[in-house]
């Protein structure tokens, strides 16, 4: 039977991350109008129902009720019926965190059936679903964890091809986990701070009181001598400016209601500060001795031991201002940097008709920034770059050991010979070197760490041509190099080099030609092509690593946290997958409507594609 999603399935893979190494990749599609005009980067901001999808610790941060929505259709110049549905929801639990969950939904439109002969047999509609139930808690002011837990089913076929077994549907299960830590002060941080930056201002009144009673000693000698008072009105100038500038200060906790009491009593002292300067200003103008002034050296008496007294008094304040702190409750202030991390798809393999032929989950790891690089008020501009690997571990055949063959022996370590065919799956020390199938995998498990090593630490020489040995063949030739790292070898033929020991350095570099004449009597090759094997393993590097990983970047600019505009770009090296995409958004009350686009090279499966969102706060 032959089955239009194959096809459909095929491409969309090959689009989405050029891996055909997971099943299930419809879990990798992002959600979000929102997300998808940054590129769809979004595991480091995470403030909406979304984050059930992109990074479940984000709902450890979020208050309240939500629903989200989005509507798109998948890969338009690829097909028109396919369409991707997401719903998401949170609930939030005082004291406990956050509830929520979504539902994923694609719809891969109708398949045209037919039987093993070619023939037309009844078409049937095929579809992909997950449902996940979320929960995302705070580990600190500044810190979250989250979790999901998700049942999928695939739904492929109604029947499978004859004489095959098995069933052409799936249901299995999964895990995700996440992260997310905002770097900004905590609020008991902030309170902290606010308290020592009051108490700071309090020490320094209490200095200008301490200055004012020796001053108010040096005024009261005035009267005793014949002194004008000159110096003693510099002096009582600099404490009034000194004064001033500390009022200033304090005028940032103008909010609070000890800072208006407060104020009304600074503001006396500077009235009368400025009353007694000006009264030494006028007996100076004149040239006229204090101590020869009638009563005014009681005048003097009572305006500067009121300025001590009220000076005094401002202490008292300091008791009433830390209370009031630490009983403020402190508004959450927008996000300065974030760093966010989620594994997703943690689960077991996923298999329809061959449980042996069963492929690993979409295990896939996303970690990535936020940074908000302006805000005055009213306008905010933040960028977003997530980084993703998937964490699947598949092993090409390959000589680990570096005997120049690949298996030979049993589990236990014991050679096996198979007529004089090389026969046995492992190497020498009990390592699997290979598989029927041409590949295998490594549990979960290990491959959160083995994905990371897979193309360049783990393995060895790779034996492309298939025969469980690496290399033994040289062009007597010229090599030419044809396509896909292969060679063919003109004006000579592929000559065998197996007289010689895989030590030694005119041992064949190539594998088995393909595609070529053998002469039975000189076990040479006319023709055909050859890949490159013996040293091919001392030819992987790091760099195929983050060559296989896919990168989005993105920016948003928002005015009064009303209106968005948004522009990003995804790029995946290994799936030719470069695409620009722009994006804007408005909130109205409890509303919100954002519209998502994908550009591209025409004729791109992912260019084109709009997508509709709205969320809702109930």
């Amino acid at each position: 039977m032959k089955f239009k999603y194959i096809l459909l399935l095929c491409c969309a893979v090959a689009q989405l991350w050029a891996v055909g190494e997971a099943g299930a990749i419809f879990l990798l599609i992002a959600p979000g109008a929102g997300p998808a005009g940054t590129g769809e980067a979004q595991v480091a901001k995470a403030d909406d129902a979304y984050a059930s999808y992109y990074n479940p610790a984000g709902l450890g941060f979020l208050k309240g009720k939500e629903a989200v929505g989005m509507h798109v259709n998948w890969l338009p110049n690829l097909a028109s019926d396919l369409f991707y549905e997401f719903l998401a929801y949170r609930h939030y639990i005082d004291g406990l965190g956050s509830l929520g969950g979504h539902i994923i939904f694609l719809n891969l439109g109708e398949q045209i059936g037919m039987d093993e002969h070619g023939n037309p047999t009844s078409n049937w509609s095929s579809f992909m679903a997950a449902a996940a139930v979320s929960f995302g808690t705070q580990l600190s002011e500044t810190s979250a964890i989250g979790f999901n837990f998700k049942v999928f089913h695939q739904k492929l076929s109604d029947q499978v091809v004859a004489g095959e077994e098995g069933k052409g549907y799936s249901t299995d299960f999964g895990f995700d986990i996440g992260y997310l830590k905002k770097f900004k002060p905590s609020k008991a941080t902030l309170k902290s701070k606010k308290t020592k930056k009051i108490n700071l201002l309090i020490d320094q009144l209490s200095d200008i009181y301490e200055r004012q009673n020796k001053l108010n000693d040096q005024i009261s000698a005035i009267f005793e001598t014949e002194n004008n008072g000159y110096e003693e009105m510099e002096e009582q100038l600099y404490l009034l400016e000194d004064l001033e500038r500390i009022k200033s200060k304090l005028f940032k906790y103008d909010s609070m209601e000890s800072f208006s009491e407060l104020d009304v009593r600074l503001v006396s002292i500077v009235e009368g500060m400025d009353k007694l300067i000006n009264s030494f200003d006028e007996l100076l103008l004149e040239e006229i001795i204090p101590s020869t002034v009638e009563n005014f050296e009681d005048s003097t008496f009572v305006m500067s031991d009121k300025i001590l007294f009220e000076l005094l008094e401002v202490e008292s304040f300091r008791e009433q201002f830390i209370s009031e702190v630490e009983t403020e409750i402190i508004q959450d202030s927008d996000d300065r940097f974030n760093f966010g991390v989620s594994i997703s798809n943690i689960g077991p393999k996923i298999d329809f008709v061959d449980v042996d032929q069963a492929d690993p989950s979409p295990m896939n790891m996303r970690l990535g920034i936020f940074a908000q690089l302006y805000n005055d008020g009213f306008n905010k501009v933040n960028f977003l770059f997530d980084a993703n690997k998937l964490l699947v571990t598949r092993y090409q055949m390959m000589d680990w050991d570096g005997d120049g063959i690949v298996g030979g022996w049993d589990e236990s370590g014991f050679a096996v010979s198979n007529s004089g065919f090389i026969s046995g799956d492992y190497n020498s020390k009990g390592r699997k070197e290979y598989d029927d199938l041409e590949y295998f995998d490594d549990p979960w498990y290990l491959s959160i760490a083995t994905a990371w090593l897979d193309d360049w630490l783990l393995g060895g020489d790779i034996d492309h041509s298939g025969d469980q040995k690496i290399g033994g063949y040289n062009c007597t030739g010229v090599l030419k190099d044809s396509s896909l790292g292969e060679f063919e070898c003109e004006d000579g033929v592929w000559n065998p080099t197996n007289d010689l020991a895989f030590s030694d350095s005119d041992f064949g570099i190539f594998g088995y030609p393909s595609g070529g004449e053998l002469d039975t009597l000189t076990k040479t090759i006319e023709g055909g092509k050859a890949q490159i094997e013996k040293g091919s393993g001392d030819n992987r590097s790091f760099t195929k690593e983050l060559e296989e990983m896919v990168y989005n970047v993105g920016m948003e600019y928002w005015y009064t946290d009303a209106f968005a505009l948004r522009v990003g770009y995804i790029y995946d090296f290994e799936g030719k997958i470069f695409n620009p995409t722009f994006g804007a958004g408005i909130r109205l009350l409890q509303y919100g409507f954002d519209f998502g686009y994908t550009a591209g090279d025409q004729g791109h499966p992912r260019a084109n594609t709009m997508f509709f969102s709205v969320n809702i706060k109930l």
